[in-house]
């Protein structure tokens, strides 16, 4: 009898270690496959655990950048889906979220990951799906930005690939530029930019087309304009001090379209500190649709480049 008991608990005994076998194991097994299902993105505001593979993404700001790389995105703001750089057939399958993202409406796109420059979206959003906060203006030039994002959506080999076919373009329409006469190494631009009847001047990370005339087409920024881009990118200025940013091609975008803003430019026309310009007298003035170059993601920035040598050939 007493031989029974002691075989008995014996017997117990290594099933219940088999038990706790089983359920660590399982408990590993499970760890392991949450962890090589997500990974770290660092971001403006630090390091976010997000999905290894995203498939439902909602943007703000950031909607070309992601579907330049071939990111699926099911929600954005308006702005971004405005772009006339996003097919109808691309962006018929997202869902309008108006100006800002709002929680309730993302909320319902259940989400696997935010991408925004709205800082204020981290706390709002966090607990719908992990945010990824990507301050406005710190992805560098446009090929570190495809690099950048490449990272954050584990698109690496697209990102490298967009990058090879963004420099064949860039090979092809500055063939084409100075074919036509046009050297963008040794020829200087500068961007001027009306809103709501005030004059502007831009610098090349400023949207405005300044990555496609830089980084793209290799064009020289004079040192006014680089100064811009050590600041906000972008600086008011007065009609009388347009010659402190004259520059061998200029370009010109209305982001308004304002009583004040033809007012603006009706005086900016006949003035004698504009026309005086080396640029105006040999007629390089361009003026390129804003909407067309207002935006700056990859996919944007890539056919901005043919736009403006077009622009460019036509006018010389």
């Amino acid at each position: 009898m007493k031989r029974f008991k002691r075989t008995l608990i014996t017997m117990l005994g290594v099933a219940l270690s088999a038990v706790l076998l089983v359920g660590c194991s399982s408990s590993k097994s499970s760890s392991s496959s949450s962890s090589s299902s997500t990974r770290l993105v660092k971001t403006s505001s630090g390091s976010v655990k997000v999905p290894k593979h995203p498939k439902r993404i909602v943007t703000n700001v950031y909607t070309g950048d992601v579907l330049s790389l071939g990111g699926k995105v099911v929600g954005a703001t308006s702005t971004d889906l405005a772009s006339p750089y996003i097919s109808k057939s691309t962006s018929k399958g997202i869902k309008n979220l108006g100006l800002t993202l709002k929680p309730e409406a993302v909320l319902k796109l259940k989400p696997d990951l935010i991408v925004t420059s709205n800082k204020a979206d981290v706390k709002a959003l966090k607990k719908i799906a992990p945010v990824v906060y990507v301050a406005y203006g710190s992805t560098g030039n446009i090929k570190q930005t495809a690099t950048k994002f490449g990272n954050i959506l584990n698109r690496k080999t697209q990102a490298k690939n967009w990058i090879k076919k963004f420099n064949k373009q860039a090979a092809t329409q500055k063939a084409r530029l100075k074919k036509a006469g046009i050297n963008p190494s040794k020829t200087s631009i500068g961007m001027f930019d009306l809103q709501n009847g005030k004059l502007f001047v831009d610098g090349a990370t400023w949207g405005r087309g300044g990555e496609a005339l830089t980084t793209g087409l290799n064009f020289q920024l004079p040192s006014a304009f680089k100064t811009l881009d050590k600041g906000a990118g972008y600086k008011q200025i007065s009609l009388e001090s347009v010659d402190k940013y004259s520059a061998d091609w200029l370009f010109f975008s209305q982001t308004t379209s304002t009583s004040a803003d033809k007012t603006t430019l009706k005086d900016l026309k006949t003035n004698p500190y504009w026309t005086k310009l080396a640029a105006v007298k040999a007629k390089h003035v361009i003026q390129l649709p804003f909407n067309k170059m207002y935006y700056f993601d990859p996919n944007a920035v890539y056919h901005q480049m043919k736009l403006i040598a077009d622009a460019m050939i036509k006018a010389k």
